[in-house]
């Protein structure tokens, strides 16, 4: 798991881990300290080269490996190819994390070998899992906050299946909450590539989860396809309704074929408190025929309830005609003066007043093309992250910094604030944030408009906007 669930996890007492202080990647990394391990891997909190906290991930397997001081070895003579096979089912997959970009999938920072082996650097967060708030009773989660947990994960799977992945191991225990309530997608050790839409018979890694895993995963010859995560994802919702784990599918094919009722009891029609087929969906989803489930998130999505847009302020600027007596007069309000042109982009990090401005993840955008932090006074790109794959990035980026500043210089003339504005802009969508605490500063991201995803653009920007201190 790519998360930290408190401040006093200490060192397991087995000796497979790698003790604290060690260094990897040529000193670029150093482990902290030991997190959890897994059938395919050790998690690890450590320091980047930044001395910021990121967790690494080893490619390690008890079954088929052992650890000799910091290097690891094949268990056995009989055991090194099955040991290869996996060090390089690891990279392969961990190279294809890294280039997702989603605010509800854990972000993968680098890939790189050592010790023999494979590692992963991935972002740190702080909350616990979904298995440790519902066993646990670690926070209350309502119907509302289940609705919307659901929403943002059938989105994330959905984004994973369009890069042609399979997650394959989704169940509460790699559903990470934060403290603010977002649901992060983690642990992709299970992971198998499929064309989006389609079947794939598999017969490397395997990971499967009684009460979790859909019928198709428990041999090597079953067909997956997004229908699997599918019904894992249902699985795991259905778990964090009821309390209780479903029922695992083995035991329920048995049942259908014996014309017995099914053991895992249907939500619909026995829990309330929830939007109208929603209930409904989670059953359909965790169908045991995978061809009775939804064949894509997308089908999944469009029966899910959609979330009803907030109350949001609006400045309407609008021409006052003062009603006068004979002889008066009307006195002029002086506008400020043309705004000037942005000045040139500055380095993509620019360090000011002794602290480190990061804005980089807002590249986990859907249909990033290009994020600023902008001195609207000035016209000063304080920060800039763009996708150098693009050719119209600089006109993006001026008209980003011309509407911002024309939206914060409105909002000075009415004397009121906005939460932020979304733009279209031919292809492009750009979305605009003043900052909270620094009002003359604002943060803009440029998406493109056929994969943006403005709802999940906006969660993205005031996570960076609290992180930002000038």
């Amino acid at each position: 798991m790519a998360f930290d669930t408190s401040d006093t996890l200490t060192r397991s007492a087995y000796s497979d881990e790698l003790l604290p202080g060690t260094s990897l990647f040529h000193g670029q990394y150093r482990i902290t300290r030991f997190i959890n391990s897994g059938g395919f891997g050790i998690t690890y909190l450590a320091k980047d080269s930044l001395d910021r906290d990121v967790v690494i991930k080893e490619c390690f397997s008890s079954s088929f490996c052992r650890r000799t001081d910091s290097r690891v070895r094949a268990r056995s003579q009989g055991t090194r190819d099955q040991m290869q096979r996996i060090v390089k089912s690891f990279l392969n997959e961990a190279r294809s994390l890294a280039l997702l970009t989603h605010p509800n999938i854990v972000g993968v920072h680098q890939v790189f070998e050592d010790n023999d082996t494979a590692y992963m650097a991935m972002d740190h967060i702080r909350g616990h899992d979904l298995l440790e708030i519902i066993d646990e009773g670690k926070r209350a989660l309502t119907p509302d906050q289940i609705v919307s947990i659901a929403g943002k994960l059938v989105s994330a799977i959905g984004y994973i299946h369009g890069r042609g992945l399979l997650h394959c191991d989704i169940s509460p225990d790699n559903i990470f909450l934060t403290p603010e309530g977002e649901p992060i997608l983690i642990d992709f050790g299970a992971a198998r590539r499929s064309a989006a839409g389609e079947a794939q018979k598999y017969s490397g890694l395997s990971v499967v989860k009684d009460g979790y895993s859909p019928h198709e995963l428990y041999t090597a010859a079953g067909n997956s396809g997004p229908w699997s995560d599918i019904y894992s994802l249902g699985a795991s919702l259905y778990h964090a309704i009821t309390r209780e784990a479903p029922k695992d599918c083995q035991s329920r094919l048995s049942a259908l074929a014996e014309k017995r009722p099914d053991p895992c009891r249907p939500l619909a029609g026995r829990i309330t408190g929830y939007p109208t087929g929603f209930l409904e969906s989670i059953d359909r989803a965790m169908a045991v025929v995978a061809s009775a489930r939804f064949q894509s998130a997308a089908d999944w999505q469009q029966k899910l309830p959609q979330p009803e847009p907030k109350d949001r302020k609006v400045v309407l600027l609008r021409r006052l005609v003062p009603t006068m007596a004979p002889g008066e007069t009307v006195a002029r309000v002086a506008f400020p003066e043309p705004l000037s042109a942005p000045q040139p982009v500055r380095p993509r990090r620019t360090f000011l007043r002794g602290n480190d401005v990061d804005i980089s993840s807002l590249r986990r955008t859907s249909g990033f093309a290009g994020a600023w932090l902008v001195d609207s006074a000035t016209g000063h790109v304080l920060a800039a992250e763009q996708d150098d794959r693009r050719h119209d990035t600089e006109a993006v980026m001026a008209a980003a910094v011309g509407l911002g500043r024309a939206t914060v210089r409105a909002m000075e003339l009415v004397d009121d604030r906005v939460e932020d504005i979304l733009v279209t802009l031919g292809r492009q969508v750009l979305l605009i944030r003043p900052l909270t605490h620094a009002a003359r500063t604002f943060l803009c991201v440029a998406m493109d408009g056929e994969s943006a995803n403005p709802g999940l653009a906006r969660v993205q920007l005031r996570r960076v906007e609290q992180s930002i201190r000038l």
